[in-house]
């Protein structure tokens, strides 16, 4: 998510490193330790190295996911410098759904790359039936869907105290539409769910895929932002 092109130079209010920032940064420090291969399973042959390194692209993935969360609280706390008790409630609950969402995380990547490898690539976890696949569908769709609705509570938040903060007009509008934005991402968790429940058997992958169109619609959101803050900027003028 982006602000709009002409009001992108926003003050940042959370300039001091507060004990709230380091226990987040440390969270989900530890959330990527639990993404990596186990202390208890350090290979001890040559195919059990190669074994574990063919892990690599689902635990890359499953980082570059975790990233995003942690650079979006990170983005805001600089951003706000909040610390009263709804962002601190929120960001605990941001770092709670993390810890518990690492692992269908890492399962979903690695039996997305388990079937576009034809199988070369391990998954060490197993589905006796569609209904279990529909079920992890449904907990990972919930965990992505909260994760985005909490990231969206913190903007809200924010918005909240726009007048405490002193947020400029262009800032106020900002920070609404990247709260909306952030509620229109987690949609499409809301989306695979109900896929995952609707299609039958033969069809239930593309429950999963369902995330790919982000790649599209990230750059589609970022415009749209841009483009409604400059037309509210000039309602107003």
């Amino acid at each position: 998510m982006s602000a709009p092109e002409d009001s992108r130079d926003f003050p940042e209010r959370g300039q001091e490193v507060t004990r709230l920032s380091i226990f987040t940064d440390a969270a989900f420090a530890f959330a990527t330790a639990l993404l990596a291969i186990s202390i208890d399973d350090i290979p001890s042959t040559y195919l059990e190295l190669t074994a574990a390194l063919k892990d690599g692209p689902a635990f890359v993935a499953s980082l570059a996911i975790l990233l995003l969360y942690w650079r979006a609280h990170q983005s805001w706390s600089k951003r706000f410098g909040l610390e009263d008790l709804g962002s601190v409630l929120l960001t605990f609950g941001l770092v709670t759904v993390v810890m518990i969402y690492v692992y269908p995380l890492k399962i979903m990547f690695g039996a997305a790359f388990h079937h576009m490898s034809g199988g070369w690539l391990p998954l060490d976890f197993s589905l006796q039936s569609a209904d279990d696949f529909r079920g992890l569908l449904t907990i990972y769709g919930t965990g992505f869907v909260v994760l985005n609705a909490l990231v969206a509570a913190l903007y809200f938040q924010a918005w909240r105290q726009r007048d405490a903060l002193g947020m400029s007009r262009s800032e106020r509008i900002d920070c609404f539409y990247e709260a909306a934005a952030w509620l229109f991402v987690g949609s499409f968790g809301v989306f695979s769910i109900v896929l995952a429940w609707a299609l039958p058997g033969p069809q239930l992958q593309w429950a999963a895929w369902v995330y790919v169109l982000l790649a599209v619609a990230g750059p589609v959101i970022s415009k749209t932002q841009s483009r409604l803050g400059r037309r509210r900027l000039a309602a107003g003028r």
